[in-house]
């Protein structure tokens, strides 16, 4: 880096360049033999050189005197006082030197004369210099894998390096001549100026990258340094060094890497980073020009089942599906973003009035009532959306994303596939949803958990044939909990891998616990998560279930649900055998509700299918029901497998069941769910296939027995 008249000028291709202008100069310095100046009468007024070993002797002497080193020169002196400039060849103690003498004039007059004296040896090696300088510069030039160019302070190429053709396509005529700004990529050529204006004015130490247009129209990123070739004392640049490399690649790659880091790879919508950027900046727009932001949370409805049932291929394509909608609908400036998993959330700027978010969120349900088609499916994705307004329900973005967050569960409990507002209110329910959870973690390892039991009766002898586990929650404070409300917490954080282990041990033990205190063996029914089926050593923890009870492999019974078939069949086909192979019995639950083939269930080692409740409940009522109980009844019996009809509560009910030829029946027409002590009591009383509600009419084969 140099300084001249306060103007930095920095060479940006390393010193290869500046070396070869400073050993110029240095060169220039040594060549010089002499360097003085003469009066009017020949007499030596200035003197610097290596004629002699004194230069101030030489000054005040004459030329024309013989002991003068200058002597030589005198027969030119009355050319120069008439004025002319001379410039020869000399001969100067038997060497050869080039002498140049300058007149100088003032007022018409002859005041002085400027002379050097060159050897003509120095000249001759500074001519040999500058030919190994130059040829040195072009192999620089010609080999080197960068451009450069040399340009005038207009912009205009004067010089181009052969590398500009393999890198840009054009030869040096296509250029030299023309101004350099004209390959800029931009709009106008106000704007390439600036770019050039810009690569100018860089400072020390820095470059500039910018897009150029390749001859056959593709732009590249080129990264250019500069050097200005100041002339004299001007601060202008006379000329402009310019070093350029081709960093498309590069550049490409930090794009990838800036979109990797801001961008789903999935749905190629902003991320979570890049939501809370524009989150940010949305609020404080807001506050700068007073107006509203509105914070749409969407979280699709029954994701995890379909996952579970159709793979996570398939949830990945309806998640692509989800994006695209959205991003079809969304208008200019608004920010769709995927979180993570199924959940979505839109910024919505400038809105007036929370009544334009509803509009927003009524169109989005809209949307995505079309079903999706997933894998040959048609899948239905519904959402549940939270709403909340920046100012009017949180000043800051965390509290805003919290609050439609909170909102969302709310729009979820109210019967999903709708809008929900937030409200104040709802941070009290959240922190009983949070407590709740922190209570969760620590049941089991506080003993909370119990069983109940409800049994399971062969609906032509009334005799008890089984009995399903039913898993309690025993909170210390608010007593009994429905599994409805905690169950489907622990598949979300997978508590019900520890849980489901549990409630399989204690299940044996407590069959096993039966058959010692004099009952007659009945299988128990447990059931069985999605994760705990999927666990690879699942097997083995049913084995040594078994084994750490005494219960016999043919008293146990696991319940699956139909999105179990559906996932992962050969997975699931190789876990079902190990345990048909294990002596144990297996059923499908709530049949009829999933997406289970017949030729799933014509392959799979299972025993019987449970109708779902869904379709018992008024059986006698409703036609469609009726049809699809009876259809899986028939399909049933030609498989070869057992039928047990759920929640049957009336004689109706169990009347149609039994013309229809089901098997089994389970339900509150003859027991409610029982603690462990009760269950036996029940089972003692009924030993001899004498139910509670005691109506043999409903058995005629009982009422022989």
């Amino acid at each position: 880096m140099d300084m001249q008249n306060g103007r930095t000028i920095t060479s940006v291709s390393g010193d290869s360049y500046s070396s070869v202008f400073s050993e110029l100069h240095a060169l220039g310095d040594r060549s010089t033999t002499a360097l003085f100046s003469l009066d009017a009468e020949g007499n030596i007024t200035a003197y610097s050189g290596s004629l002699t070993a004194d230069a101030n002797a030489m000054i005040g002497t004459s030329i024309f005197s013989e002991s003068n080193p200058l002597n030589v020169l005198s027969p030119y002196f009355e050319f120069l006082i008439a004025g002319d400039t001379i410039s020869e060849n000399c001969v100067l103690e038997d060497r050869r030197y080039r002498v140049t003498l300058i007149p100088i004039k003032f007022n018409k007059s002859i005041v002085s004369i400027s002379g050097t004296l060159i050897r003509n040896s120095d000249i001759e090696l500074t001519l040999s210099k500058l030919t190994e300088f130059q040829r040195h510069y072009l192999l620089l030039s010609q080999y080197s894998s960068d451009i450069i160019t040399s340009l005038d302070d207009q912009g205009s190429v004067t010089y181009a390096s052969p590398t500009l053709q393999r890198v840009l396509g054009y030869s040096s005529g296509d250029l030299i001549g023309g101004p350099i700004y004209e390959l800029f990529s931009g709009e106008d050529t106000r704007a390439k100026k600036r770019v050039f204006s810009k690569i100018l004015s860089q400072l020390p130490g820095q470059s500039t990258s910018y897009r150029i247009q390749r001859k056959d129209g593709e732009f590249i990123w080129l990264e250019t340094t500069t050097r200005a070739i100041l002339q004299g004392t001007q601060e202008d640049p006379k000329e402009i060094l310019t070093v350029s490399r081709d960093v498309t690649e590069r550049k490409e790659t930090e794009e990838r890497l800036l979109y990797l880091a801001n961008y789903d790879s999935l749905t190629g919508l902003p991320n979570r980073a890049l939501f809370r950027d524009r989150l940010r900046r949305a609020i404080a727009r807001a506050q700068r020009n007073d107006t509203r932001v509105a914070l749409l949370f969407l979280d699709l409805d029954r994701f995890k089942n379909i996952n579970d049932s159709l793979g996570h291929q398939a949830g990945d394509q309806l998640l692509r599906g989800v994006a695209r909608r959205l991003k079809h609908y969304a208008r200019k400036g608004d920010t769709i973003a995927r979180l993570g998993g199924d959940e979505f959330t839109v910024i919505l700027e400038g809105i007036n009035h929370p009544d334009d978010a509803a509009v927003v969120a009524k169109k989005i349900l809209e949307l995505m009532e079309p079903a999706f088609k997933v894998d040959g499916h048609e899948v239905v994705a519904s959402p549940s959306i939270g709403i909340t307004v920046y100012p009017d329900d949180a000043a800051d973005m965390r509290t805003l994303l919290k609050n439609a967050d909170t909102a969302m569960y709310r729009s979820k409990e109210r019967g999903r596939n709708r809008y929900q507002f937030y409200t104040s209110d709802m941070n009290a329910k959240a922190y009983q949803y949070l407590l709740l959870e922190n209570n969760l973690r620590h049941a089991l390892e506080r003993e909370e958990f119990c069983l109940h039991f409800q049994p399971q009766l062969d609906l032509h002898t009334q005799g008890i044939i089984g009995i399903e586990a039913l898993l309690r929650w025993n909170h210390p404070e608010q007593g009994l909990i429905s599994p409805e409300n905690f169950i489907p917490f622990t598949e979300e954080t997978g508590l019900i891998i520890p849980i489901g282990q549990w409630v399989l041990r204690a299940a044996c033990k407590e069959a096993m616990h039966w058959q010692r205190s004099g009952l007659a063996p009945v299988r128990v029914a447990v059931n069985l998560s999605m994760r705990q089926f999927r666990q690879k050593d699942f097997v083995n923890m049913v084995a040594e279930a078994l084994d750490e009870s005494g219960l016999e492999a043919k008293y146990l019974e696991l319940e699956i649900t139909e999105s179990f078939l559906a996932h992962n069949v050969e997975q699931a086909t190789a876990i079902l055998r190990d345990l048909h192979d294990l002596g144990v019995q297996l059923s499908i639950d709530d049949f009829g509700t999933g997406y289970s083939s017949l030729n799933y269930l014509r392959n799979f080692p299972l025993n019987t299918l449970k109708i779902d409740q869904s379709f018992v409940q008024d059986i006698s009522k409703n036609p469609e029901g009726a049809t699809i109980a009876e259809a899986i009844i028939a399909l049933g019996q030609s498989l070869g497998l057992n039928v047990m009809a759920e929640g049957v509560e009336s004689e109706d009910q169990v009347f149609f069941l039994r013309g229809r030829g089901c098997d089994q029946v389970q339900g509150y027409l003859f027991s409610h769910p029982l603690p462990s002590d009760q269950v036996m009591s029940w089972m003692r009383r009924n030993r001899k296939h004498q139910t509670l509600y005691e109506q043999h009419h409903l058995w005629p084969e009982a009422a022989r027995l």
